[in-house]
């Protein structure tokens, strides 16, 4: 599992090179925060799985127990 939370410098590469790469190499799961959104992007196995936003809860693919409601996620800004 990874997790990358995206910088407004960094966005573009993460979204496009990195989720190519994690893709290609068959990661099974990764979430790609975006704080300046408020979301988080879950993907793995060679597709999208789902677009969270602040009223919902992320609940990992891999890790059944993981569970992160995004109201909290966010509120340390």
């Amino acid at each position: 599992m990874i997790i990358e939370v995206l910088s407004p410098s960094t966005a573009l590469k993460d979204f496009n090179e990195k989720f190519n790469l994690y893709q290609k190499y068959g990661v099974q799961e990764y979430w790609i925060v975006d704080p300046g959104n408020r979301t988080v992007l879950q993907g793995g196995s060679y597709q999208v799985r789902h677009l969270y936003t602040e009223q919902e809860t992320v609940q990992s693919i891999v890790f059944k127990e993981l569970k992160v409601p995004m109201n909290g996620l966010f509120s340390l800004e």
